[in-house]
């Protein structure tokens, strides 16, 4: 049978499809997607469908133009309308997952900087289920495979529904990353004056609010840019040199009787008391008995639940996280190079400087920021074979034996940091029997119940071991200083369980319950006379004092610090506390031109010593002793 001919159909007579109607699909489809994340979010939400109604109309319209735009960029790369819809809706599907359970353990929206921190849930995943870190890491590779795999396939082999000419496709992602351009960096632009009459603002001092008022999608877009540091004002060395109020220090050296520096930050550490819970006994006997003997009190912590590093920096750097954006991790965004701290300032008096940390090296990037803070060794998880454990982590009795082996050596003197593990959550895992301590009264559910119990038992054994090292370094005869104090409060619970059973928390938040949820315990113990000071202030405000009881000179940083502590010695990303007691208006701090010697002046010079520090030219450092001796008259 003969074959019919083909009849060439010309372009003369084809009617070009239009491209408007999947232009229009994507906006419709940008607002069903924008609509559905806020929705649920509110759903998900302590305060319900109640909370969307807190969101800025026009932020709205800018994240619908957001995702469509970032959309129209896919579709304009791959040619492929369905995947690029595909991708954008798994994206937001797998933030929208992430920001509700976050939300829900710490009451923090999510942050963009929080995906950089894959290394961190995945090495804590097998304390929630065994397995899960590998399990967590296997499955995300695995699905990142199959989708690139699946996107491939398609542009490959697909035939598009929807194809873009040529020039469509370069007007669409020039016109959509311009839109996305405009939309990111729209602080330091002429338009953002525009955004401001109408209620549009990046509340970067307040990410809560952010959220609030513009929606996860702008917040999140927004805060990609905002990982810059600001210096709050004209920068230079003239400025800094001003700020600090002298030219930076000559380099300390140590007394003709070194002292020995210890500082355990003790993982969860909290007085459980305070909730107003009874127990059958205490917790902390013998840290109590150190507080009322020894300078001791309360520090303001700048994380709640988790965010060690954060409380970790600040105390040897003197430096406040408040400064970054909320949310960020100072050691993993900008310490990228050396830092005047307190071990770096201890190793250039002769000391040898030891961090020990029975946990990954690699957690909160400390394998390298450690070498850049000044620590001469970093003893991590590795270096603890078989060492006994406390539940998942390992005990604070292998910690304690680690710094009586340093500090045996009296050769040189020793500065030590120690972080331990044997408190950190999860406080839900099935009782031992161990556990001798029990939760009195019927004020807390029984989940409550069962993180406290869990809670308060490691903080019993970690009080021990506490006691067997201080009675031993008691009878040394070098000076020996051991600071003692806790990163943060536990978690106990989704959104604040047991603290909001037991009366501790409620809403709505003011500056009070602030503090109250950052305060931990912090003791000054010495084998030594030393007067004794009731201390309440930041945890940044803390390295002047440890200086001084070492009988180390305060360089200029942190001679600044020390006076700074006597104006303002609480300053948190949302809390500032004058040394009178009062509660100063946080949304005044970025004051533009203060008054000289006023708070929002002490607050300005602060800020900009350290942006010098971390994002400037260091001209806050120590000079070296030539530098020094050229300059001196």
């Amino acid at each position: 049978m003969a074959r019919r001919p083909r009849i060439p159909q010309t372009l003369f007579f084809q009617k070009p499809r239009s491209n408007l109607w999947p232009l229009v699909g994507v906006i419709l489809a940008s607002m069903v997607l924008v609509g559905a994340m806020e929705l649920t979010i509110a759903v998900f939400s302590s305060t319900g469908l109640e909370s969307i109604t807190q969101r800025n109309g026009l932020s709205m319209l800018l994240s619908v133009g957001v995702v469509a735009a970032v959309m129209s960029v896919l579709w304009a790369l791959t040619n492929r309308l369905g995947i690029s819809l595909a991708l954008v809706a798994s994206g937001m599907l797998f933030s929208l997952t992430l920001h509700i359970r976050k939300v829900q353990l710490i009451d923090r929206p999510l942050m963009p900087w929080d995906f950089l921190e894959w290394r961190q849930v995945t090495s804590l995943a097998p304390t929630l289920v065994p397995g899960g870190g590998a399990l967590a890491a296997i499955g995300s590779g695995l699905l990142m495979v199959a989708v690139l795999g699946l996107m491939a396939r398609g542009v490959a082999r697909g035939q598009p529904r929807y194809p873009l000419p040529k020039a469509g496709r370069r007007n669409v992602a020039l016109v959509s990353l311009a839109y996305l351009l405009v939309i990111i960096f729209q602080q330091h632009l002429p338009i953002r004056r525009a955004f401001n009459r109408f209620g549009i603002y990046h509340q970067v001092w307040d990410q809560r609010s952010n959220f609030q008022m513009n929606g996860l999608t702008l917040m999140m877009l927004w805060n990609w840019e905002g990982l810059r540091l600001e210096p709050g004002g004209e920068y230079s060395q003239a400025q800094v040199h001003a700020a600090l109020g002298s030219n930076p220090a000559w380099v300390p050296t140590a007394p003709e009787a070194p002292v020995d520096v210890v500082i355990i930050m003790a993982e969860s550490l909290w007085d459980p008391t305070r909730l107003g819970v009874s127990f059958s006994e205490d917790p902390l006997p013998y840290l109590r008995s150190l507080m009322q003997d020894h300078s001791s009190g309360q520090l303001v912590s700048p994380a709640f639940g988790g965010g060690t590093a954060n409380a970790e920096f600040e105390l040897l750097t003197g430096m406040s996280s408040s400064f970054a954006p909320e949310g960020s991790v100072p050691y993993q965004h900008y310490v990228l190079k050396p830092v005047d701290a307190l071990p770096s300032l201890f190793r250039r008096a002769g000391y040898r400087t030891v961090a020990i940390h029975p946990f990954h090296s690699f957690y909160w990037s400390r394998d390298v920021v450690y070498p850049l803070l000044g620590f001469d060794s970093f003893q991590s998880l590795t270096d603890f074979p078989s060492p006994r454990l406390e539940g998942p982590w390992v005990s604070d009795e292998e910690v304690v034996d680690r710094i009586l082996q340093e500090l045996a050596d009296e050769r040189q003197p020793r500065f030590l940091m120690a972080v331990t593990m044997s408190t950190h959550g999860p406080y839900n895992l099935p009782l031992t029997g161990e556990e001798k301590i029990d939760v009195l009264g019927d004020r807390l559910s029984a989940d409550s119940r069962l993180l406290l119990k869990n809670y308060v038992h490691k903080l019993r054994q970690a009080d021990k071991a506490m006691e067997r090292l201080l009675t031993q370094l008691a009878s040394r005869k070098r000076k020996t200083l051991v600071v003692v104090f806790g990163d943060h409060l536990p978690m106990l619970g989704s959104d604040y369980a047991a603290y909001r059973e037991a009366g501790f928390f409620h809403d709505p938040w003011t500056d009070a319950q602030r503090e109250r949820m950052a305060e931990v315990p912090v003791v000054l113990w010495t084998n030594f006379a030393a007067p004794r000071e009731d201390l309440h202030l930041s945890i940044s405000m803390l390295p002047p004092r440890i200086l001084e009881l070492a009988g180390l000179p305060l360089p200029g940083f942190f001679a600044f610090v020390s006076e700074m502590s006597t104006v303002l010695p609480v300053v948190r990303g949302d809390l500032l506390r004058s040394a009178k007691g009062e509660y100063l208006p946080v949304d005044k701090k970025d004051a533009g031109t203060p008054a000289p010697g006023s708070w929002e002046d002490w607050l300005r010079r602060y800020r900009l010593l350290t942006y010098d520090r971390l994002a400037g030219d260091n001209f806050s450092a120590i000079h070296s002793l030539d530098a020094v001796s050229a300059d001196a008259p």
